[in-house]
């Protein structure tokens, strides 16, 4: 049986008429988590009041990244994304990244992404900040969660990532990472 429906085109699927930008206007799922290409990672944070804690990233394809931020429940944090800059060649942690597509159908694929943390990275030009502020002490705090809400787009290279605890007290929570490897 064929089915024929009247003045039906690309248009009615398409995003667009570009070529190579151009998608699907609606998908139930991304074809990245299913091609085991999508990433994620968590770091639990305890920052004292007025201090940095930087992670490193290095990245050697291109990624575009769906969830950038932090959960907070004690004090004010400032995010920054970090292009650039002078690092202390200090990081010494590694941080776990995990498969977002973890079933028994996926492939295990090792992430072109890494995190390290517990380093030094000065200057730099910030490209992205996220703010929050959940309150102190802590009988009075409340968690607060803030991400990035667009995707943002790198080509290979070295990032940086600054959790600042602005506030008097220190700064709790979790911060959250997911992307895309193209």
């Amino acid at each position: 049986m064929t089915y024929t429906v009247d003045q039906f085109g690309p248009n009615d699927l398409l995003t667009s008429k570009k070529e190579g930008t151009r998608r699907i206007k609606y998908e139930t799922a991304k074809t990245s988590f299913f091609e085991s290409r999508e990433f994620r990672m968590f770091k639990d944070f305890d920052i004292p009041a007025g201090t940095t804690e930087t992670m490193k990233v290095v990245s050697t394809k291109d990624t575009i990244v769906e969830v950038f931020g932090a959960s907070l429940i004690l004090g004010s944090l400032r995010i920054e994304l970090v292009v650039g800059g002078t690092d202390g060649n200090d990081f010494t942690e590694t941080l776990p990244v995990f498969q977002t597509n973890r079933t028994s159908a996926s492939v295990d694929t090792t992430p072109s992404v890494t995190f390290q943390n517990g380093g030094t990275h000065t200057g730099g030009t910030v490209s992205d900040v996220i703010l929050l502020v959940a309150g102190s002490p802590a009988r009075q705090a409340r968690e607060v969660t803030a991400t990035e809400e667009r995707p943002l787009g790198f080509a290979p290279g070295t990032f940086y990532i600054r959790l600042i605890s602005t506030g008097s007290s220190n700064a709790e929570g979790v911060f959250r990472a997911r992307w895309e490897e193209l």
